[in-house]
Protein backbone atom coordinates (compact mmCIF):
# COMPACT_ATOMS: atom_id res chain seq x y z
CA UNK A 1 0.00 0.00 0.00
CA UNK A 2 1.44 3.35 -1.03
CA UNK A 3 1.62 5.96 1.76
CA UNK A 4 -0.26 9.22 1.42
CA UNK A 5 0.23 12.53 3.20
CA UNK A 6 -2.21 14.50 5.31
CA UNK A 7 -2.16 17.23 2.66
CA UNK A 8 -3.27 14.74 -0.01
CA UNK A 9 -6.12 13.57 2.22
CA UNK A 10 -7.28 17.14 2.89
CA UNK A 11 -7.07 18.07 -0.79
CA UNK A 12 -9.08 15.02 -1.81
CA UNK A 13 -11.86 15.76 0.69
CA UNK A 14 -12.00 19.42 -0.30
CA UNK A 15 -12.38 18.43 -3.95
CA UNK A 16 -15.14 16.06 -2.91
CA UNK A 17 -17.00 18.34 -0.51
CA UNK A 18 -16.89 21.86 -1.99
CA UNK A 19 -18.98 21.12 -5.14
CA UNK A 20 -21.57 19.21 -3.11
CA UNK A 21 -21.92 21.92 -0.48
CA UNK A 22 -22.27 24.55 -3.21
CA UNK A 23 -25.02 22.46 -4.81
CA UNK A 24 -26.69 22.18 -1.42
CA UNK A 25 -26.68 25.94 -0.93
CA UNK A 26 -27.78 26.73 -4.50
CA UNK A 27 -31.57 26.15 -4.09
CA UNK A 28 -31.64 28.28 -0.94
CA UNK A 29 -29.03 30.93 -1.75
CA UNK A 30 -31.67 33.68 -1.57
CA UNK A 31 -32.95 32.46 1.79
CA UNK A 32 -30.04 33.09 4.09
CA UNK A 33 -30.95 33.08 7.75
CA UNK A 34 -28.02 35.32 8.62
CA UNK A 35 -25.77 37.87 6.93
CA UNK A 36 -23.55 36.85 4.02
CA UNK A 37 -20.50 36.88 6.29
CA UNK A 38 -22.01 34.58 8.90
CA UNK A 39 -23.42 32.29 6.19
CA UNK A 40 -19.92 32.03 4.69
CA UNK A 41 -18.54 31.08 8.11
CA UNK A 42 -21.17 28.36 8.43
CA UNK A 43 -20.27 27.14 4.93
CA UNK A 44 -16.66 26.90 6.07
CA UNK A 45 -17.75 25.14 9.26
CA UNK A 46 -19.47 22.46 7.17
CA UNK A 47 -16.27 22.03 5.17
CA UNK A 48 -14.28 21.74 8.40
CA UNK A 49 -16.62 19.11 9.83
CA UNK A 50 -16.45 17.13 6.58
CA UNK A 51 -12.66 17.19 6.40
CA UNK A 52 -12.24 16.51 10.12
CA UNK A 53 -14.57 13.48 10.08
CA UNK A 54 -12.72 12.11 7.03
CA UNK A 55 -9.30 12.58 8.63
CA UNK A 56 -10.63 10.99 11.84
CA UNK A 57 -11.66 7.91 9.87
CA UNK A 58 -8.20 7.76 8.27
CA UNK A 59 -6.07 7.87 11.41
CA UNK A 60 -8.26 6.97 14.36
CA UNK A 61 -11.15 4.77 13.20
CA UNK A 62 -9.40 1.45 13.01
CA UNK A 63 -12.52 -0.67 12.54
CA UNK A 64 -15.63 -0.47 10.39
CA UNK A 65 -17.73 0.20 13.48
CA UNK A 66 -15.83 3.35 14.42
CA UNK A 67 -15.76 4.49 10.80
CA UNK A 68 -19.55 4.25 10.63
CA UNK A 69 -19.92 6.11 13.95
CA UNK A 70 -17.59 8.87 12.76
CA UNK A 71 -19.46 9.15 9.48
CA UNK A 72 -22.88 9.32 11.19
CA UNK A 73 -21.70 12.02 13.60
CA UNK A 74 -20.24 14.01 10.70
CA UNK A 75 -23.46 13.74 8.67
CA UNK A 76 -25.57 14.86 11.63
CA UNK A 77 -23.34 17.89 12.28
CA UNK A 78 -23.37 18.83 8.58
CA UNK A 79 -27.16 18.52 8.41
CA UNK A 80 -27.59 20.68 11.55
CA UNK A 81 -25.31 23.42 10.22
CA UNK A 82 -26.98 23.29 6.82
CA UNK A 83 -30.50 23.67 8.21
CA UNK A 84 -29.36 26.38 10.64
CA UNK A 85 -27.67 28.47 7.93
CA UNK A 86 -30.63 28.74 5.56
CA UNK A 87 -34.35 29.47 5.78
CA UNK A 88 -36.73 26.91 4.43
CA UNK A 89 -38.72 23.89 5.44
CA UNK A 90 -36.31 21.64 7.43
CA UNK A 91 -37.69 18.55 5.68
CA UNK A 92 -37.00 20.04 2.25
CA UNK A 93 -33.47 20.97 3.27
CA UNK A 94 -32.79 17.51 4.67
CA UNK A 95 -34.18 16.06 1.44
CA UNK A 96 -31.51 17.90 -0.58
CA UNK A 97 -28.85 17.25 2.05
CA UNK A 98 -29.22 13.44 1.94
CA UNK A 99 -29.78 13.47 -1.81
CA UNK A 100 -26.39 15.15 -2.28
CA UNK A 101 -24.72 12.86 0.24
CA UNK A 102 -25.80 9.93 -1.94
CA UNK A 103 -24.49 11.73 -5.02
CA UNK A 104 -21.21 12.36 -3.23
CA UNK A 105 -20.69 8.70 -2.43
CA UNK A 106 -21.62 7.75 -5.97
CA UNK A 107 -18.96 10.15 -7.28
CA UNK A 108 -16.36 8.91 -4.81
CA UNK A 109 -17.01 5.22 -5.49
CA UNK A 110 -16.98 5.68 -9.28
CA UNK A 111 -13.74 7.68 -9.24
CA UNK A 112 -12.12 5.04 -7.00
CA UNK A 113 -13.18 2.27 -9.36
CA UNK A 114 -11.67 4.15 -12.30
CA UNK A 115 -8.51 4.76 -10.28
CA UNK A 116 -8.24 1.00 -9.82
CA UNK A 117 -8.22 0.61 -13.59
CA UNK A 118 -5.82 3.47 -14.38
CA UNK A 119 -3.54 3.32 -11.33
CA UNK A 120 -3.71 -0.20 -9.86
CA UNK A 121 -0.48 0.31 -7.93
CA UNK A 122 -1.72 3.49 -6.20
CA UNK A 123 -5.41 2.80 -5.62
CA UNK A 124 -4.93 1.15 -2.23
CA UNK A 125 -3.34 4.30 -0.91
CA UNK A 126 -6.88 5.73 -0.58
CA UNK A 127 -6.00 9.44 -0.83
CA UNK A 128 -3.05 9.45 -3.20
CA UNK A 129 -2.75 12.13 -5.87
CA UNK A 130 -4.24 9.62 -8.31
CA UNK A 131 -7.48 9.60 -6.28
CA UNK A 132 -7.80 13.39 -6.59
CA UNK A 133 -7.07 13.20 -10.32
CA UNK A 134 -9.74 10.57 -10.95
CA UNK A 135 -12.20 12.49 -8.78
CA UNK A 136 -11.69 15.59 -10.95
CA UNK A 137 -12.27 13.49 -14.08
CA UNK A 138 -15.48 11.86 -12.81
CA UNK A 139 -17.15 14.71 -10.91
CA UNK A 140 -18.32 16.83 -13.90
CA UNK A 141 -20.12 13.86 -15.51
CA UNK A 142 -22.12 13.18 -12.33
CA UNK A 143 -22.48 16.59 -10.72
CA UNK A 144 -23.48 18.57 -13.81
CA UNK A 145 -26.69 16.54 -14.40
CA UNK A 146 -27.43 16.90 -10.69
CA UNK A 147 -26.98 20.67 -11.01
CA UNK A 148 -29.44 20.71 -13.95
CA UNK A 149 -31.92 18.74 -11.85
CA UNK A 150 -31.62 21.18 -8.93
CA UNK A 151 -31.89 24.18 -11.27
CA UNK A 152 -35.05 22.68 -12.78
CA UNK A 153 -36.48 22.33 -9.28
CA UNK A 154 -35.59 25.90 -8.41
CA UNK A 155 -37.18 27.27 -11.58
CA UNK A 156 -40.43 25.40 -11.05
CA UNK A 157 -40.73 25.86 -7.31
CA UNK A 158 -40.32 29.62 -7.13
CA UNK A 159 -43.06 29.98 -4.50
CA UNK A 160 -42.78 28.61 -0.98
CA UNK A 161 -46.34 27.33 -0.74
CA UNK A 162 -45.59 23.63 -0.83
CA UNK A 163 -47.66 21.78 1.76
CA UNK A 164 -45.52 20.99 4.78
CA UNK A 165 -46.70 17.40 5.13
CA UNK A 166 -44.89 16.49 1.87
CA UNK A 167 -41.51 17.69 3.14
CA UNK A 168 -42.17 16.32 6.64
CA UNK A 169 -41.61 12.82 5.29
CA UNK A 170 -40.00 13.16 1.84
CA UNK A 171 -36.52 13.49 3.32
CA UNK A 172 -36.81 9.87 4.44
CA UNK A 173 -36.66 8.79 0.77
CA UNK A 174 -32.99 9.76 0.10
CA UNK A 175 -32.14 8.57 3.61
CA UNK A 176 -33.59 5.15 2.79
CA UNK A 177 -31.60 4.93 -0.45
CA UNK A 178 -28.47 5.85 1.51
CA UNK A 179 -29.12 3.03 3.98
CA UNK A 180 -29.71 0.54 1.14
CA UNK A 181 -26.31 0.92 -0.46
CA UNK A 182 -24.45 1.77 2.76
CA UNK A 183 -25.53 -1.59 4.17
CA UNK A 184 -23.91 -3.41 1.24
CA UNK A 185 -20.90 -1.10 1.29
CA UNK A 186 -20.01 -1.53 4.97
CA UNK A 187 -21.22 -5.11 5.42
CA UNK A 188 -18.78 -6.30 2.75
CA UNK A 189 -15.99 -6.20 5.31
CA UNK A 190 -13.63 -4.36 2.97
CA UNK A 191 -15.18 -1.18 1.49
CA UNK A 192 -12.20 -0.56 -0.79
CA UNK A 193 -12.53 -3.96 -2.44
CA UNK A 194 -16.26 -3.35 -2.77
CA UNK A 195 -15.84 -0.13 -4.79
CA UNK A 196 -13.14 -1.65 -6.98
CA UNK A 197 -15.69 -4.13 -8.31
CA UNK A 198 -17.34 -2.57 -11.40
CA UNK A 199 -20.54 -4.55 -10.83
CA UNK A 200 -20.96 -2.88 -7.43
CA UNK A 201 -20.56 0.53 -9.06
CA UNK A 202 -23.18 -0.46 -11.62
CA UNK A 203 -25.49 -1.48 -8.76
CA UNK A 204 -24.82 1.82 -7.00
CA UNK A 205 -25.55 3.71 -10.21
CA UNK A 206 -28.88 1.92 -10.64
CA UNK A 207 -29.82 2.74 -7.04
CA UNK A 208 -29.00 6.40 -7.59
CA UNK A 209 -30.93 6.55 -10.88
CA UNK A 210 -33.92 4.97 -9.19
CA UNK A 211 -33.63 7.44 -6.34
CA UNK A 212 -33.61 10.40 -8.74
CA UNK A 213 -36.69 9.04 -10.47
CA UNK A 214 -38.43 9.03 -7.10
CA UNK A 215 -37.10 12.53 -6.35
CA UNK A 216 -38.49 13.71 -9.68
CA UNK A 217 -41.91 12.22 -8.98
CA UNK A 218 -41.99 13.86 -5.53
CA UNK A 219 -41.04 17.24 -6.97
CA UNK A 220 -43.58 16.88 -9.78
CA UNK A 221 -46.24 16.24 -7.15
CA UNK A 222 -45.17 19.35 -5.25
CA UNK A 223 -45.14 21.42 -8.46
CA UNK A 224 -48.64 20.27 -9.45
CA UNK A 225 -49.90 21.04 -5.96
CA UNK A 226 -48.24 24.45 -6.19
CA UNK A 227 -49.96 25.14 -9.50
CA UNK A 228 -53.27 24.08 -8.03
CA UNK A 229 -52.83 26.55 -5.18
CA UNK A 230 -51.91 29.29 -7.65
CA UNK A 231 -55.01 28.58 -9.73
CA UNK A 232 -57.16 28.75 -6.61
CA UNK A 233 -55.60 32.12 -5.82
CA UNK A 234 -56.29 33.41 -9.30
CA UNK A 235 -59.85 32.04 -9.24
CA UNK A 236 -60.46 33.76 -5.93
CA UNK A 237 -59.11 37.04 -7.31
CA UNK A 238 -61.24 36.64 -10.45
CA UNK A 239 -64.33 35.88 -8.38
CA UNK A 240 -63.69 38.99 -6.33
CA UNK A 241 -63.32 41.08 -9.48
CA UNK A 242 -66.61 39.69 -10.84
CA UNK A 243 -68.36 40.59 -7.57
CA UNK A 244 -66.87 44.09 -7.76
CA UNK A 245 -68.06 44.35 -11.35
CA UNK A 246 -71.57 43.29 -10.36
CA UNK A 247 -71.56 45.76 -7.50
CA UNK A 248 -70.38 48.52 -9.82
CA UNK A 249 -73.17 47.70 -12.30
CA UNK A 250 -75.71 47.94 -9.50
CA UNK A 251 -74.34 51.33 -8.52
CA UNK A 252 -74.43 52.54 -12.12
CA UNK A 253 -78.02 51.32 -12.49
CA UNK A 254 -78.96 53.02 -9.23
CA UNK A 255 -77.28 56.24 -10.37
CA UNK A 256 -79.20 56.16 -13.67
CA UNK A 257 -82.44 55.52 -11.85
CA UNK A 258 -81.68 58.31 -9.43
CA UNK A 259 -80.96 60.76 -12.23
CA UNK A 260 -84.18 59.72 -13.96
CA UNK A 261 -86.17 60.26 -10.75
CA UNK A 262 -84.36 63.45 -9.76
CA UNK A 263 -86.86 65.74 -11.50
CA UNK A 264 -89.75 64.09 -9.66
CA UNK A 265 -87.94 64.34 -6.33
CA UNK A 266 -87.26 68.05 -6.86
CA UNK A 267 -90.94 68.72 -7.62
CA UNK A 268 -92.05 66.76 -4.55
CA UNK A 269 -89.59 68.55 -2.24
CA UNK A 270 -90.59 71.96 -3.63
CA UNK A 271 -94.24 71.18 -2.87
CA UNK A 272 -93.35 70.13 0.69
CA UNK A 273 -91.28 73.26 1.20
CA UNK A 274 -94.00 75.53 -0.19
CA UNK A 275 -96.53 73.86 2.08
CA UNK A 276 -94.27 74.39 5.11
CA UNK A 277 -93.97 70.64 5.83
CA UNK A 278 -90.36 70.84 7.07
CA UNK A 279 -90.46 67.65 9.15
CA UNK A 280 -91.96 65.73 6.25
CA UNK A 281 -89.23 67.16 3.98
CA UNK A 282 -86.51 66.01 6.38
CA UNK A 283 -87.96 62.51 6.47
CA UNK A 284 -88.13 62.47 2.69
CA UNK A 285 -84.44 63.50 2.43
CA UNK A 286 -83.51 60.78 4.94
CA UNK A 287 -85.36 58.17 2.91
CA UNK A 288 -83.52 59.30 -0.23
CA UNK A 289 -80.17 59.05 1.55
CA UNK A 290 -80.87 55.46 2.59
CA UNK A 291 -82.25 54.49 -0.78
CA UNK A 292 -79.35 55.82 -2.83
CA UNK A 293 -76.65 55.17 -0.18
CA UNK A 294 -75.61 58.81 -0.20
CA UNK A 295 -74.02 58.61 3.24
CA UNK A 296 -71.35 56.07 2.19
CA UNK A 297 -67.85 56.88 1.04
CA UNK A 298 -67.48 57.24 -2.71
CA UNK A 299 -63.72 56.82 -2.74
CA UNK A 300 -61.41 55.32 -0.11
CA UNK A 301 -58.12 55.72 -1.97
CA UNK A 302 -56.78 56.59 -5.41
CA UNK A 303 -55.73 53.02 -6.20
CA UNK A 304 -58.59 51.67 -8.29
CA UNK A 305 -57.93 48.00 -7.45
CA UNK A 306 -57.88 48.53 -3.69
CA UNK A 307 -60.71 51.05 -3.79
CA UNK A 308 -62.95 48.58 -5.65
CA UNK A 309 -62.32 45.89 -3.03
CA UNK A 310 -62.90 48.30 -0.15
CA UNK A 311 -66.16 49.52 -1.72
CA UNK A 312 -67.40 45.99 -2.28
CA UNK A 313 -66.77 44.89 1.30
CA UNK A 314 -68.22 48.17 2.58
CA UNK A 315 -71.55 47.09 1.10
CA UNK A 316 -71.12 43.57 2.51
CA UNK A 317 -70.39 44.99 5.95
CA UNK A 318 -73.39 47.32 5.81
CA UNK A 319 -75.73 44.46 4.93
CA UNK A 320 -74.38 42.46 7.89
CA UNK A 321 -74.62 45.36 10.32
CA UNK A 322 -70.85 45.66 10.70
CA UNK A 323 -69.24 48.97 11.64
CA UNK A 324 -66.76 49.34 8.76
CA UNK A 325 -64.10 52.04 8.97
CA UNK A 326 -61.31 52.72 6.50
CA UNK A 327 -58.36 55.07 6.74
CA UNK A 328 -56.03 54.32 3.89
CA UNK A 329 -53.74 56.08 1.44
CA UNK A 330 -52.48 54.02 -1.52
CA UNK A 331 -51.53 55.64 -4.82
CA UNK A 332 -52.38 54.16 -8.20
CA UNK A 333 -48.73 53.63 -9.17
CA UNK A 334 -47.64 51.63 -6.11
CA UNK A 335 -44.97 49.03 -7.12
CA UNK A 336 -47.14 46.08 -6.10
CA UNK A 337 -48.99 44.13 -8.79
CA UNK A 338 -52.77 44.45 -8.97
CA UNK A 339 -53.11 40.70 -8.51
CA UNK A 340 -51.05 40.78 -5.31
CA UNK A 341 -53.05 43.74 -3.97
CA UNK A 342 -56.28 41.94 -4.79
CA UNK A 343 -55.16 38.77 -3.00
CA UNK A 344 -53.93 40.63 0.09
CA UNK A 345 -56.92 42.93 0.58
CA UNK A 346 -59.51 40.46 -0.72
CA UNK A 347 -58.48 37.56 1.50
CA UNK A 348 -57.81 39.51 4.68
CA UNK A 349 -60.95 41.66 4.56
CA UNK A 350 -63.06 38.68 3.53
CA UNK A 351 -61.75 36.78 6.57
CA UNK A 352 -62.58 39.76 8.79
CA UNK A 353 -66.15 39.98 7.43
CA UNK A 354 -66.65 36.22 7.92
CA UNK A 355 -65.40 36.44 11.51
CA UNK A 356 -67.86 39.24 12.24
CA UNK A 357 -70.71 37.32 10.58
CA UNK A 358 -70.14 34.43 13.00
CA UNK A 359 -70.61 36.71 16.02
CA UNK A 360 -73.83 35.97 17.88
CA UNK A 361 -73.45 38.84 20.34
CA UNK A 362 -71.54 42.06 20.83
CA UNK A 363 -70.58 44.87 18.50
CA UNK A 364 -69.36 43.92 15.06
CA UNK A 365 -66.65 46.13 13.65
CA UNK A 366 -63.80 46.18 11.15
CA UNK A 367 -61.11 48.80 10.86
CA UNK A 368 -58.77 48.94 7.86
CA UNK A 369 -55.72 51.19 7.94
CA UNK A 370 -52.94 51.40 5.38
CA UNK A 371 -50.26 53.73 4.17
CA UNK A 372 -47.33 53.84 1.79
CA UNK A 373 -44.01 55.56 2.20
CA UNK A 374 -41.00 55.73 -0.07
CA UNK A 375 -39.81 52.22 0.73
CA UNK A 376 -42.63 50.44 2.55
CA UNK A 377 -46.29 49.57 2.42
CA UNK A 378 -48.09 48.92 5.71
CA UNK A 379 -51.56 47.55 6.35
CA UNK A 380 -53.48 46.68 9.50
CA UNK A 381 -56.92 45.08 9.67
CA UNK A 382 -58.65 44.72 13.03
CA UNK A 383 -61.94 42.91 13.47
CA UNK A 384 -64.05 41.65 16.31
CA UNK A 385 -64.57 37.91 16.64
CA UNK A 386 -66.33 35.34 18.76
CA UNK A 387 -64.33 32.20 18.05
CA UNK A 388 -60.57 32.50 17.77
CA UNK A 389 -59.10 31.04 14.55
CA UNK A 390 -57.45 27.63 14.97
CA UNK A 391 -53.84 27.00 13.96
CA UNK A 392 -52.11 23.72 13.22
CA UNK A 393 -48.78 22.64 14.71
CA UNK A 394 -46.92 24.72 12.12
CA UNK A 395 -48.81 27.91 12.90
CA UNK A 396 -51.01 27.84 9.77
CA UNK A 397 -54.65 28.85 10.15
CA UNK A 398 -57.25 26.20 9.52
CA UNK A 399 -60.01 27.11 7.09
CA UNK A 400 -63.43 28.04 8.45
CA UNK A 401 -65.04 26.87 5.19
CA UNK A 402 -63.52 23.42 4.70
CA UNK A 403 -61.17 20.93 6.34
CA UNK A 404 -57.48 21.66 6.02
CA UNK A 405 -55.44 24.85 6.06
CA UNK A 406 -56.80 28.21 4.94
CA UNK A 407 -55.62 28.80 1.38
CA UNK A 408 -56.26 32.56 1.50
CA UNK A 409 -54.01 33.23 4.48
CA UNK A 410 -51.23 31.08 3.03
CA UNK A 411 -51.54 33.00 -0.26
CA UNK A 412 -51.07 36.28 1.58
CA UNK A 413 -48.06 34.88 3.47
CA UNK A 414 -46.50 33.81 0.17
CA UNK A 415 -46.88 37.31 -1.28
CA UNK A 416 -45.46 38.92 1.87
CA UNK A 417 -42.41 36.67 1.68
CA UNK A 418 -41.92 37.51 -1.99
CA UNK A 419 -41.70 41.21 -1.08
CA UNK A 420 -39.33 40.41 1.82
CA UNK A 421 -42.00 41.66 4.20
CA UNK A 422 -43.51 40.71 7.53
CA UNK A 423 -47.00 39.57 8.52
CA UNK A 424 -48.22 39.12 12.08
CA UNK A 425 -51.45 37.82 13.59
CA UNK A 426 -52.44 38.57 17.17
CA UNK A 427 -55.47 38.98 19.43
CA UNK A 428 -56.05 42.06 21.57
CA UNK A 429 -59.05 41.55 23.77
CA UNK A 430 -62.04 41.12 21.49
CA UNK A 431 -60.05 42.13 18.38
CA UNK A 432 -58.20 39.93 15.94
CA UNK A 433 -55.42 42.01 14.38
CA UNK A 434 -53.44 41.43 11.19
CA UNK A 435 -50.41 43.57 10.43
CA UNK A 436 -48.60 43.52 7.08
CA UNK A 437 -45.47 45.35 5.97
CA UNK A 438 -43.99 45.02 2.48
CA UNK A 439 -40.71 46.47 1.25
CA UNK A 440 -41.18 48.26 -2.06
Amino acid sequence: MQPFTLMEAVLYNLLRSIPLIMLGFYPFREKRRFSAKITSLMFEAILLVWVFSSVFNIYYAGTIFFRVIGEIVGIILIAVLYVAALKGHPGKMLFFCFMLINVGYMTTATSKCIEGVLFPDLVRGRYMWSASLCLCLVSPFILYPVFLFIRWEKQHLTRDMQPGYIWDFSWLVPTTFYLIWAHDFYSSGNPLEWVLNPFNILYLGIVNLASFLVYYLILRMVIENNRSLQLREENHALTLQVMQYDDLNKRIAAARQGRHDLRHHIVTMENMLNAGNVSELRQYLSDMTDRYQLDGALTYCSNTTVNGILMYFANEAKEQGIDYKVNIGIPENIPISKTDLSIIFGNLIENAVEACQKQNAGERKIQVRGQTSKNTFTLTIDNTYETAPVRDKRGRFRSMKHSGMGIGTESVKSIVERYKGVIEFETRGDLFCVSVMLYL
